[in-house]
C-alpha cells in the first residue's frame, strides 16, 4: 500500500558513475543492487559520497560529466540485504528500520523485487494516521493495568455521535500504551465525560473546527 513500485536497480559490475547518472537521472537517493534478479545489496546517495575524497562531490555537474567514478558498485554497497515480504504489516517494517539502523527496506514478493519503502514512506503514513481533523480529539490511554477502553470509546462515541477515526496500541517501556482518535460534532460533551471515566488518560489534544 505504502511502498514505490519498480525501484531502481543496478548490478554489482556497474560503475560508480553508471550508479551516479542513474541516481541524478531519475532523482532517487538508493539504487537496489541486482544480480539474476536476486538482490545482493544496497547502494545509497551517502555510499556514492563517501567513496571519494572530501573536497570532491561526485554529483556536482562538472563530476558527473567528467565520470570521474571509475570504481564498482560492488566495492561500496551493503550486503546482505535486509528486505521484506509485501504482505507484512507497515508496523513491521518501521521496526526492522529501527532495530537494524536502516532508511529503507526492499519489498518482495516471493522473493522477488516488487517495491521499496524508506523511513519517509513510513514518516507519511503515521503522520495520515495521527493528523487531527477539524472538531476532533486525540486521546493517549495508559492500559498497563490491563483495562480495556474499547467499549467506552463505543459507548460513549454513539452517544456524541462521534466516529473512532483511529486507534493504536503500543508498548512504551514497561507500560502499555494507546493512542484513539475521535471525530464528530458533540467533541467537547465527549471530552468532558472521558475527564469522570475513571480511565487512566494520559493526555487529550483536542483540535476544534466545523466539519
Amino acid at each position: 500500500m505504502y511502498m514505490t513500485r519498480d525501484p531502481e536497480v543496478i548490478s554489482p559490475g556497474a560503475s560508480l558513475s553508471e550508479a551516479i547518472h542513474k541516481m541524478s537521472r531519475r532523482r532517487v537517493r538508493r539504487l537496489v543492487v541486482t544480480d539474476n534478479d536476486a538482490i545482493v545489496g544496497m547502494v545509497c546517495h551517502r555510499d556514492v559520497v563517501s567513496a571519494f575524497p572530501d573536497h570532491v562531490n561526485p554529483f556536482s555537474p562538472v563530476a558527473v560529466a567528467k565520470e570521474v567514478a571509475s570504481g564498482l558498485v560492488k566495492t561500496i554497497m551493503k550486503h546482505p540485504v535486509v528486505s521484506i515480504d509485501h504482505g507484512k504489516p507497515i508496523e513491521d517494517a518501521a521496526r526492522l528500520m529501527t532495530e537494524r539502523h536502516i532508511g529503507c527496506l526492499p519489498v518482495t514478493n516471493g522473493g522477488r523485487l516488487v517495491g521499496i519503502i524508506t523511513e519517509s514512506d513510513i514518516f507519511r503514513v503515521f503522520t495520515e494516521v495521527l493528523s487531527e481533523r477539524a472538531d476532533s480529539v486525540r486521546i493517549t490511554f495508559d492500559l498497563t493495568e490491563g483495562e480495556n477502553i474499547l467499549p467506552f470509546l463505543s459507548v460513549a462515541g454513539q452517544k456524541y455521535d462521534l466516529v473512532l477515526s483511529s486507534f493504536i496500541s503500543f508498548h512504551d517501556g514497561d507500560r502499555r500504551m494507546a493512542v484513539a482518535s475521535m471525530r464528530g460534532r458533540w467533541v467537547d460533551g465527549f471530552v468532558g465525560e472521558l475527564w469522570t471515566s475513571g480511565h487512566r488518560v494520559v493526555n487529550v489534544l483536542q483540535t476544534a473546527g466545523k466539519m
